[in-house]
């Protein structure tokens, strides 16, 4: 299995290999590469090309939204994952809409960098569940042209919302995308964390209401 290349962007050197030591420890996960500071972060991800991106949002010499958008414009395939120490949402907002997959806190616990990291490789979509209230606020009544999708759920996701709402069970959504069931009901567990709908029965209406389907 080919791992995980990650880019690790921090300007705190103990937080920084923190998280690389974390990183790399992990099986299927290889650290392609430490920034400092922007202007770094931005060389070093056209030199190693990495699957991921694990940005710090406040950085010297060019800031983490500078970042996201010069990635966003040159590396595309570059999927970025902020970790941050703020929790403010207005933060969380900007990230998102500069085209960041993910924003989780530096108050994450090792297992939930990694979860977050594997998510957004796999076309996912990780925010700290604390946080995705804001998110539907901010693009739940039009108020960014961004797809709320992107806001929200990876491809994958939204897949089996679609396919949920359909009306069709798990195994026949396992049959239907080549997945597993339990990577079925692992999928319908982080939808309902960042919607907020438990029932299976809502989701529907729900995805309709915020043009989902």
């Amino acid at each position: 299995m080919t791992p995980i290349r990650v880019l690790v962007a921090d300007d705190f050197p103990l937080m920084r290999a923190a998280v690389v030591a974390a990183l790399e420890n992990e099986s299927g996960m290889e650290v392609v590469g430490q920034a400092a500071d922007g202007e770094e972060t931005l060389l070093l991800a056209h030199a190693t090309r990495p699957d991921v991106l694990l940005l710090d949002l406040y950085m010297p010499k060019l800031s983490g939204l500078g970042v996201l958008a010069r990635i966003r414009d040159e590396l595309p395939e570059v999927r970025v994952l902020v970790m941050t120490a703020s929790e403010k949402h207005e933060s969380l907002v900007q990230a998102v809409g500069a085209g960041a997959a993910g924003y989780i806190t530096k108050r994450s616990t090792v297992s939930q960098v990694c979860d977050a990291v594997t998510t957004v490789h796999g076309g996912g979509a990780a925010v700290t569940p604390s946080l995705t209230a804001h998110l539907l606020r901010a693009f739940s009544n039009g108020g960014s042209s961004m797809p709320r999708s992107r806001a929200l759920l990876g491809q994958r996701e939204l897949e089996v919302l679609r396919l949920v709402s359909e009306g069709l069970t798990d195994d026949e959504i396992s049959e239907k995308l080549y997945i597993s069931a339990r990577t079925v009901q692992a999928h319908l567990s982080r939808v309902r964390d960042k919607t907020g709908v438990r029932r299976r029965s809502q989701l529907a209406r729900w995805a309709t209401e915020h043009a989902l389907l």
